[in-house]
């Protein structure tokens, strides 16, 4: 009821070879670069940061970034989806798309810097 060892050794030989993790490792650390975090830095930051930020401004309740009775967030993406409806001809220089293009940048910026300033001193022992 065995097949003969022909056949076998020639279904052996089709089947690829099973890779072990650290051979896996070990090649992905050869193909790609790993010192993503020095060049960049950590990459929770940015999401958290992102997450965080974007939350703030399109919570209606906080009155610091309210633009015109509506969040920033909100207001900045409905001025977005109003220049997209007129594609061709971009916004004038009155357009208040440009004040909340500064004031979300210059707030998630911010944010990103504070939590970049709180990863790398808890890091170093400052707090």
């Amino acid at each position: 009821a065995r097949a003969p060892a022909a056949v076998r050794r020639a279904s052996s030989a089709a089947r690829p070879a099973r890779l072990s993790r650290s051979m896996v490792v070990r090649a992905s650390a050869e193909k790609f670069d790993t010192g993503y975090e020095q060049k960049f830095g950590n990459a929770w930051i940015l999401h958290g940061g992102l997450a965080v930020w974007s939350a703030v401004v399109c919570t209606p309740i906080v009155p610091l970034v309210n633009y015109q009775g509506e969040p920033l967030g909100i207001a900045f993406m409905h001025s977005i989806f109003r220049l997209m409806d007129q594609f061709p001809t971009g916004p004038k220089i009155d357009d208040p798309f440009w004040l909340q293009l500064i004031i979300w940048h210059f707030g998630l910026f911010t944010v990103l810097t504070l939590g970049t300033i709180g990863v790398q001193g808890k890091k170093q022992n400052y707090w």
